[in-house]
């Protein structure tokens, strides 16, 4: 890295999460004198482990895609990548179907009854006749939220409404799918067109999403390398050290800022939901070679139960299969104890068919992750745009990553925000410039 030149002022950078110490990478490495500062007393943000049986165990199901922006990779080269075979599986109708899906065992998943009816009613939707241009549409607005129920009915029919995207948005938010805004279901329906879809699924052999890449540390791993990076550039890591309103409007020179943005201004309509996750021990060999099960019906409680063992064979554990069942907050608020329902979640994973019947859980560690989930509610852009003009009036502040821009997305986007960012400050931009940047990044689409 370059020395500090003498030009350039401090930057502060609050938060050291994934974004926040990749912005003080690049940041140091164009030459600008940095300082770190966050309130926890470890970094990591949501990449910090849960530490269990002597793992160290994920956030839940975290990976990144070849198709991901490369720029993560690129600056974390040396972390010790590895390619991983996506063994997924969706858990639907009492029935396992691979996941990413493939036509045939999709449709064998489904039943031909099932698959029939939900074939018809997508065809027979209101605007059928439209052809699938919508879904170009769909990528050029933010406005005009007609709600998650109308979009998806619209778009996909209603059998598949019910049956997939319904229950989701109740586990995840404990709301009618009417209350939640379009741009939840933009975030993931409308990542391709259905033709699109339809000929990846008809593909056989290697195909980028039947991939995925993953730290041979696991996530923890990627922290770590910033961490170190930071440490042999001088860049000082304050811990146990928040950074508020009176901080950043204090500070003498630019801030980049990937706390969370409701800390910053006075918005109470961004909220988020939080997430459980429980970690649990089994005899081994109960669970087999599945990295990750997608269960989006009402019947349980999780809505993903990941393997570390299958994303790396350094999280795996000699004595037991270990899962990670992920609970969000929804209806069951934020201080539930899991450990009294443990009959009931294995009697679940029993149901699904992760685990056998004939096994009992062992050990197990309940974790709550606060502000996890965005509460998109309809029309939610007119208060997230307000909060950013609270911002730029308040300085140099730019807000940066997940928490920062109050967004739904992937680890390697929180990187190529924080990238953005700081060829905002080489360029000379103000906080009043970055609004409009900071606008294109909701059109971002969160890949799983």
């Amino acid at each position: 890295m370059p020395a500090n030149s003498p030009q350039k002022p401090t930057v502060l950078v609050a938060g050291a999460g994934i974004t926040g110490l990749s912005a003080a990478w690049l940041l140091a490495r164009d030459g600008y004198p940095v300082e770190v500062h966050d309130a926890a007393p470890t970094a990591g943000g949501l990449l910090e482990p849960v530490q269990f049986r002597g793992l160290p165990c994920d956030r839940g199901s975290h990976r990144i895609h070849p198709e991901s922006h490369p720029l993560l990779r690129e600056l974390t080269s040396d972390a010790g990548w590895v390619e991983q075979p996506r063994r997924g599986r969706l858990v639907l109708g009492g029935r396992q179907m691979a996941y990413p899906p493939q036509v045939g065992d999709f449709l064998k998943g489904l039943g031909a009854r099932t698959a029939a009816h939900m074939g018809l009613n997508f065809l027979t939707r209101p605007g059928a006749l439209a052809g699938f241009k919508r879904w170009e549409e769909d990528r050029k607005t933010i406005d005009d939220d007609v709600g998650f129920e109308a979009f998806v009915t619209g778009r996909v029919g209603r059998r598949a409404y019910t049956q997939f995207y319904a229950p989701y948005v109740e586990k995840v938010w404990g709301l009618h799918p009417n209350e939640i805004s379009q741009t939840v279901a933009k975030a993931r329906i409308s990542t391709a067109s259905p033709l699109t879809t339809l000929s990846k699924a008809l593909k056989s052999g290697p195909v980028p999403d039947r991939v995925f890449l993953y730290p041979r540390g696991g996530m923890v791993e990627l922290i770590e390398f910033f961490q170190t990076g930071l440490k042999l550039a001088g860049v000082p890591i304050h811990y146990d050290s928040p950074i508020g309103t009176k901080e950043v409007q204090a500070w003498k020179g630019p801030v980049l800022y990937s706390g969370h943005l409701s800390d910053l201004v006075d918005q109470p309509n961004l909220k988020h939901r939080g997430l459980y996750l429980l970690h649990i021990a089994l005899p081994k060999g109960s669970v087999g070679q599945t990295d990750t099960f997608y269960l989006p019906e009402r019947d349980f409680w999780f809505g993903r139960v990941s393997q570390p063992a299958r994303f790396s064979d350094e999280l795996s554990d000699d004595e037991c299969d270990v899962l990670c069942l992920e609970i969000p907050e929804g209806r069951w608020g934020n201080d539930h104890d899991f450990s009294e329902d443990i009959l009931k979640i294995q009697a679940q994973l029993v149901h699904a068919g992760i685990i056998p019947s004939t096994v009992d859980i062992g050990e197990m560690k309940q974790t709550f992750v606060p502000r996890v989930y965005p509460m998109y509610k309809r029309n939610w852009t007119q208060y997230w745009s307000e909060a950013l003009r609270q911002v730029a009036s308040m300085g140099q502040i730019l807000p940066i990553g997940r928490q920062g821009l109050f967004l739904h997305c992937n680890i390697d986007q929180c990187v190529y925000i924080a990238d953005e960012a700081v060829r905002h400050l080489n360029a000379g931009g103000t906080a009043a410039d970055w609004i409009p940047k900071a606008k294109g990044f909701l059109d971002l689409r969160v890949r799983d």
